[in-house]
């Protein structure tokens, strides 16, 4: 019998059954040794033992916003938005252990990221297991895309858990009810289910996938300060905040044909709020527009990203990536065992 095949008791018994015998147990233990998983289940224990600890690290990578837009506020106080997400190869990597381990729990190479309920990871395990019996869930997160940034690195990570478990509990959720999930979780944890270039609607949770952009050098930088996704909405003017009309689905498959998109409607209608909040914003947009290339802030900021490998300035912390496709992006599997 191999480590990992070692045999764990679990507190979890069938709700049904009282009368479980020792030689019940015993059999089980022999079927689940087996994998003989449904006998055991006919014998009305659910999980009494666990022989398999499975563990599966995945990138979790981070968008960047090539165009976003404030179209209005709802009755429900969120705000309405069409944004066009595209992922880049900047990651966090996400490691879950299921089995072996006992509850819920959550580790992190930034002692600075909560590591409970206020994380989105921790939540988005918390909500695809709900009321159901389940193995030990542990994660382990080593960030690699900066907090506060408008890259939505906490999102990624809560979409890279429910993706992980969605496959190790295939049957639980179905692809409508993940998404449910993830947007109970945050805006933007839908896009991350799918990655690639994708337009973002509605709070920016309601997601139609499109083709491929052509492959784009990025560089990413951080200025070092942080901004709230919460002020820089609340930072909105009237006329900011609009309302405006939107281009929709068939109006972006039109303009994404255009191969001078770079040039034509790269847009964030919240750098001007995060600007009047953040003096470093303004600072290091004005350095990238001095690169010649095409430049943006990313989602709230305060990150901004120019398209093109470039040298920033010194005290800016900066990644060299490039776009990357939806299939790169769905080829998850980082190794498991």
């Amino acid at each position: 019998m191999t480590n990992r095949e070692s045999v764990r008791c679990s507190p979890y018994l069938s709700a049904k059954r009282t009368d479980i015998t020792v030689q019940c147990v015993i059999e089980c233990v022999i079927d689940q040794l087996n994998k003989n998983y449904a006998r055991c289940a006919q014998r009305g224990v659910s999980t009494i033992f666990r022989t398999n600890m499975i563990t599966v690290s995945i990138r979790a990578y981070a968008k960047i916003n090539l165009y976003l837009e404030v179209l209005g506020r709802g009755a429900n106080g969120f705000h309405q938005l069409e944004t066009i997400f595209q992922s880049v190869g900047l990651y966090d990597e996400v490691t879950v252990v299921c089995g072996g381990v006992s509850g819920l729990s959550l580790q992190c190479n930034q002692p600075d990221i909560p590591t409970d309920s206020r994380n989105l990871a921790w939540r988005a395990a918390a909500a695809f297991i709900g009321d159901r019996r389940m193995e030990g869930v542990a994660i382990t997160l080593h960030k690699g895309i900066p907090h506060g940034a408008g890259l939505g690195g906490g999102s990624s990570d809560a979409a890279a858990v429910l993706r992980v478990l969605a496959k190790l509990r295939p049957d639980w959720h179905d692809k409508s009810s993940l998404q449910q999930i993830a947007a109970t979780l945050g805006s933007d944890v839908p896009y991350f289910l799918y990655g690639g270039a994708a337009l973002g609607e509605n709070r920016g949770d309601i997601i139609t996938p499109l083709p491929d952009l052509v492959a784009q050098p990025v560089t990413i930088c951080m200025p070092a300060v942080h901004l709230a996704t919460p002020s820089v909405f609340q930072a909105l003017t009237d006329i900011e905040r609009g309302p405006r009309q939107a281009f929709g689905s068939a109006g972006w498959q039109g303009r994404l044909a255009n191969g001078a998109w770079q040039n034509t409607w790269l847009f964030n209608r919240l750098t001007a709020p995060a600007t009047r909040l953040c003096f470093d914003v303004t600072q290091l947009l004005s350095w990238c527009e001095s690169t010649g290339c095409p430049y943006l802030m990313s989602g709230s900021g305060a990150a901004c990203f120019v398209l093109g490998h470039v040298d920033p300035p010194a005290s800016v912390r900066a990644w060299k990536t490039s776009f990357i496709s939806r299939a790169e992006y769905l080829i998850d599997e980082v190794k498991a065992s």
